[in-house]
């Protein structure tokens, strides 16, 4: 219990600069949702075209396959009805040269035999010197029947060495037995140098994705990056839907803002993004502006309020001290005797009112002169000090009081306190001392101090004639004594007469 609380008075400088904050506070909430809502208008809006730049590029990945496709298809055609004698071969030698030449977006249109060996390809000369038999496409198409399409990973190109991005089809043969594949390579260049074209800031960046987190293509075209895997990346994951983000790029470490749309047909999604600082500079400019004004009229009016309240402020805080002088205890800290005196009258009064019990520990350092003579007086004080602490542990209720009587003399006022709550408030005390284990040689046969502790409980009456403030002390003297006189380190009790 903070025993002084109350005769503090209420601090009119408080209430002051209360008043003074909570006008601040005001102009700076407004503000503040004000900009606040500015910003996520902002955001919501570069949200939107950064979700639609990607749903644009998403469609012209997906033309770009759907084109390797329709090569693929009209091959696949070509060889299952024609089949791959010498002559069938070199005009497919000239067809997919002509096909692939006028299409920038296709590097090679390849045909591989059932050995995975090179049978055909728009790029000549290859032809028996590249086996693709161990790649993941040419192992799909040999174990599956199927005649649709495989989007594979992204491999080294095996015409080249390079990057590329793999859609093929299975050819049949007669007999529906696996005859060979049909393979179109597309460069992760082309997409960084298409999506060049699109203006996202220095900083931002457009990335194509696998649907299993490899990064495909980006621009800015950086080569160490491409078929790295992004999908455990905290805040972004290419397998979720299509949607906004907030991330910090894992290639580049800068913090974007951007949309994410992936494609329904083929594996893949775009990320269009922006760096962050770069899209909200115009907004963060304005902002630091309008900071800048509503902090000095908000100081202006704290430095008013403020050059007020010190003055009341000053006033109080002497009064205030002046008030816990006079009521404190200068060793301990604790309530002095004459805040005790006061107290008990009050605490007397009301209980008479009440017909409620009062009672009053009184408690006492066992050979504490005997503990100066040995340790010295700085030593019993710091000892004091101590004991002071715990028993105020112990008198936690609200009405308790703790004061220092006189001497190595502590009392402990409980109001509306039975006898027996006033007993185990003693006795825990009385432990509390004992478990602090302070050396005092004296002290026999424990040889740690201890303290006697008297307990008188009474409901008081409004005659004063019968008991009064002053007898309950005398109790509680009486019943110190009987501790002492019985070897100390316990509680008596004063029993009723």
């Amino acid at each position: 219990m903070t025993v002084f609380a109350h005769i503090r008075p209420k601090s009119a400088a408080r209430g002051l600069k209360a008043f003074v904050v909570v006008v601040c506070l005001v102009i700076l909430g407004l503000e503040g949702w004000r900009d606040w809502n500015e910003r996520e208008q902002e955001t919501a809006r570069i949200r939107a075209e950064t979700l639609n730049l990607a749903k644009s590029l998403v469609q012209h990945a997906e033309d770009t396959f759907e084109v390797a496709d329709a090569l693929l298809v009209d091959v696949v055609d070509r060889i299952e009805t024609g089949g791959v004698l010498p002559n069938a071969v070199k005009r497919l030698d000239s067809f997919l040269v002509d096909r692939v030449q006028s299409l920038q977006r296709i590097k090679s249109l390849s045909v591989y035999e059932d050995d995975g060996f090179l049978l055909t390809s728009s790029l000549p000369g290859h032809r028996g010197k590249v086996n693709i038999k161990d790649h993941v496409l040419f192992q799909h198409h040999k174990a599956s029947p199927s005649s649709d399409w495989f989007f594979g990973p992204l491999i080294r190109d095996p015409l080249g060495g390079d990057w590329v991005l793999t859609l093929s089809r299975r050819i049949d043969k007669p007999d529906g037995s696996f005859g060979g594949v049909v393979q179109v390579s597309v460069p992760p260049r082309y997409f960084a140098n298409f999506f060049g074209r699109f203006d996202v800031g220095r900083q931002g960046s457009i990335t194509l994705i696998h649907k299993d987190g490899t990064l495909l293509s980006r621009y800015p075209y950086i080569e160490r990056v491409i078929g790295s895997n992004i999908s455990n990346e905290p805040r972004f994951q290419a397998a979720v839907g299509s949607g906004a983000y907030e991330y910090v790029s894992p290639v580049d470490g800068i913090a974007r803002m951007g949309g994410y749309y992936r494609n329904h047909i083929f594996p893949i999604g775009v990320l269009s993004s922006v760096s962050r600082d770069e899209a909200l500079a115009n907004w963060n400019r304005e902002f630091v502006f309008r900071v800048v004004v509503i902090s000095l009229l908000v100081a202006t009016l704290a430095t008013l309020g403020w050059a007020l309240s010190r003055e009341l402020r000053r006033r109080e805080e002497v009064e205030a001290e002046l008030s816990v002088l006079a009521v404190t205890d200068g060793l301990t800290g604790l309530a002095n005797r004459r805040l005790f005196d006061k107290q008990l009258e009050t605490e007397w009064l009301r209980a008479s009112r009440e017909k409620s019990p009062v009672s009053l520990l009184l408690v006492d350092v066992d050979q504490f002169k005997a503990y100066n003579d040995i340790y010295g007086h700085q030593a019993g004080d710091e000892c004091l000090r101590t004991i002071a602490k715990a028993i105020a542990s112990a008198a936690r209720r609200p009405g308790d009081l703790v004061a220092r009587y006189g001497g190595e003399e502590l009392v402990v006022l409980l109001p509306d306190l039975d006898e027996a709550g006033a007993t185990a408030v003693a006795e825990d005390i009385r432990v509390k001392v004992e478990a602090l284990r302070l050396r005092h040689e004296a002290s026999f046969p424990s040889r740690i101090l201890t303290v006697s502790i008297g307990s008188a409980t009474r409901v008081p009456s409004l005659d004063r004639s019968r008991i009064g403030p002053a007898d309950l002390i005398a109790l509680a003297d009486d019943a110190l004594y009987k501790a002492k006189q019985d070897g100390r380190n316990r509680v008596a009790t004063a029993r009723a007469a």
